[in-house]
């Protein structure tokens, strides 16, 4: 319930013209009605009811509660709970800071081709490197890419990407000039789910406290997750992700463990990474809307800390990824190196103030 300094700051805010210069008491409410109704709520799930008086009374609001956030649930047992718990413990030991985070890593994601009746699926490899000061003095982090590997994903793909030409990549739009392919993404597109783009340094500690504050969030911009579970193991492996310079340390241990909390995540026990090193591997499963059911994997290392890679597997094909058979990866993020180094960039950061000797 508002008091009467909150309900005159909200008037206050929401009329650019004062009050004391509208001296109609109707005339003041129809400037409000007129101001609040043009504004743009920040999430779709907020609406401002406002009721106009009638002449001499006063401007009376009500607003809607948000959306609520589902009731959670904390697993704290299990494989996969053991694995994340291990991982957090592992973050204890990390090493705190150096001038530099260095990075080299690789992403691979398919995508489909119809060009002049050939239809194939593609694989393109990105290499990436980064660097990432520790100090702004040294400059921006930079995240470079070269210009992407193309394999045709399955043998009848091989035959129809031969028949088309065998088409290089090419920036040009035009599909005859080449093959168009996106810059190195994050992850497989799903519409409707918000990124999380909060300052995760502030985030909460405790596991359920994170994931509130993480949903209140991707509520307030733009609505709750159709699965949430999901939503937090995709964007929590993203705010563990090499490529960016660490979190605290007492962040990324919480993180781990909220993860571990989160019905629905199972272990894949030991097994080989992408890239063929061993690794521990915990999954949840999706059912999206247009690309199938996926499966989210992340690879953990067993000796420090360290998300080596991400992947979605296919599951269950569906409207965008037709030509991917289950059992195929439809991306897959890997990290080769990743350290903190006091040796420098092979050039200068941008809006460096310092030279790197």
């Amino acid at each position: 319930m508002m008091n009467d300094q909150e309900l005159m700051d909200r008037i206050a805010a929401a009329n650019p013209v004062r009050v004391e210069d509208l001296g109609d008491t109707t005339e003041r409410a129809e400037a409000l009605r007129r101001e609040i109704l043009a504004r743009r709520s920040r999430s779709r799930r907020w609406w401002v009811l406002v009721a106009l008086p009638v002449a001499g009374a006063a401007v009376v609001f009500g607003l809607l509660r948000p959306e609520s956030i589902p009731r959670q649930t904390l697993v704290t047992s299990g494989e996969a709970h053991a694995i994340m718990l291990a991982a957090a413990q592992r973050a204890e030991k990390a090493p705190a800071s150096g001038r530099f985070w260095h990075t080299k890593g690789e992403v691979r994601h398919v995508f489909q081709r119809d060009h002049r009746g050939n239809r194939y699926a593609l694989v393109a490899t990105h290499a990436i490197e980064g660097w990432q000061p520790s100090d702004r003095r040294d400059g921006d982090g930079v995240s470079n890419w070269n210009a992407p590997r193309l394999t045709p994903l399955t043998a009848d793909d091989a035959v129809a990407y031969r028949r088309d030409g065998s088409p290089q990549p090419n920036e040009n739009p035009d599909p005859d000039m080449g093959v168009a392919v996106q810059d190195p993404p994050e992850g497989p597109e799903l519409a409707g789910d918000a990124i999380y783009e909060g300052d995760a340094r502030n985030l909460p500690h405790d596991p359920l406290k994170m994931r509130l504050a993480m949903l209140t969030w991707a509520r307030d911009h733009g609505g709750l997750p159709d699965n949430p579970a999901v939503w937090l193991f995709r964007e929590g492996a993203d705010l563990l992700n090499a490529e960016s310079q660490p979190l605290p340390r007492e962040t990324r241990i919480a993180i781990y463990r909220m993860i571990g909390t989160l019905p629905g995540v199972r272990s894949l026990g030991t097994v080989k990474d992408p890239l063929g090193r061993p690794a521990l591997a915990v999954a949840m499963t999706e059912k999206t809307e247009t690309l199938g059911v996926l499966e989210w994997r992340l690879f953990l290392s067993p000796s420090r800390d360290l998300l080596m890679g991400t992947q979605a597997m296919i599951v269950k094909p569906g409207a965008d990824t037709g030509r991917i058979a289950p059992g195929q990866a439809l991306y897959t993020y890997s990290v080769r190196a990743a350290e903190w180094t006091d040796g420098c960039p092979p050039g200068r950061l941008p809006n460096a103030k310092r030279l790197c000797p």
